[in-house]
């Protein structure tokens, strides 16, 4: 198997050319549409979040909205992406010792990721989960024009029980417990877009049920509203894990940067609902 995953999406969810995506990336962070980031102070308290996954055009500028918080320092990031495909493992780890976008190669953190496996029995690796899916893919340029120097550990999720959510987030929450007291400076991120193909009054409906509960870190709530009101966000799984993580750090504090849907981007119909939270100790 080759030790570097290639660019998936590069050229359709984000530009392939690295000049235009360094200009798209820069363009979201400093000329945002729904609001300007460039005085926005880096946060050293910032130990996660959620960030949509939609093309750059569509949730680039949302997403900004996290990433603008990113303090240099952070040192490696764990992502938490969705399986859209349902393809291979349902929990499945990075089988290459690298990603690669235009804007370079990301090593994954092998150190970080042997210490999960030992905590979680169902973390397996498997190249079929993560090889066509962008959900994980498209937060990486914007943390390499953001971060000097980190490495990151990819996990893509299907389907996990409430039971193994739990699990998944405590073991991450035991892997990075320096992270609350800026030790190791380590990011748990949930890659999710939120309601999908409804329209825009119906999707804001939808979108703030799920917002109530990751703004109040109960991912138990979470899951069962999801359920119960058949909500199409499609990273739940990847948002609960981050959430019982959180929990198990001990983190009280989350905060709703930015939420639209995408016709607010381009007039449509149906739209879809993005969101950035971010969590802080």
């Amino acid at each position: 198997m080759p030790p570097i995953r290639p660019t998936a999406v590069a050229g359709s969810f984000y530009p392939a050319d690295l000049q235009e995506l360094n200009e798209l990336v820069y363009d979201c962070l400093n000329l945002n549409p729904f609001g300007p980031l460039g005085t926005v102070t880096p946060s050293t308290s910032l130990i996660g979040g959620m960030v949509p996954h939609a093309g750059y055009i569509y949730s680039g500028p949302c997403a900004a909205h996290f990433y603008a918080l990113l303090a240099t320092s952070a040192l490696r990031v764990i992502l938490l992406g969705v399986n859209h495909s349902a393809r291979g493992h349902h929990a499945s780890l990075s089988p290459w010792s690298s990603w690669e976008t235009p804007l370079g190669k990301i090593s994954v953190d092998e150190a970080l990721q042997q210490l999960l496996r030992a905590r979680v029995d169902f973390l397996k690796s498997d190249e079929r989960a993560h090889a066509d899916e962008h959900s994980i893919e498209v937060q990486l340029p914007f943390l390499q024009r953001l971060l000097s120097d980190f490495s990151f550990l990819p996990i893509s999720l299907s389907y996990l029980s409430i039971k193994d959510c739990d699990a998944l987030g405590s073991a991450i929450a035991e892997v990075c417990g320096g992270a609350t007291s800026g030790q190791q400076r380590t990011i748990i991120l949930a890659s999710s877009d939120l309601s999908h193909y409804l329209g825009p009054e119906e999707t804001d409906e939808h979108d703030f049920l799920v917002l109530e509960k990751v703004l109040a870190i109960d991912p138990q709530g979470l899951l069962r509203v999801v359920e119960e009101q058949n909500i199409t966000m499609c990273g739940v799984i990847p948002t609960a894990v981050m959430l019982f993580a959180a929990a198990k750090l001990g983190i009280k504090r989350a905060r709703l940067l930015k939420h639209y849907h995408s016709g607010q981007v381009t007039a449509m119909k149906k739209v879809v609902g993005y969101a950035s939270i971010a969590l802080e100790s």
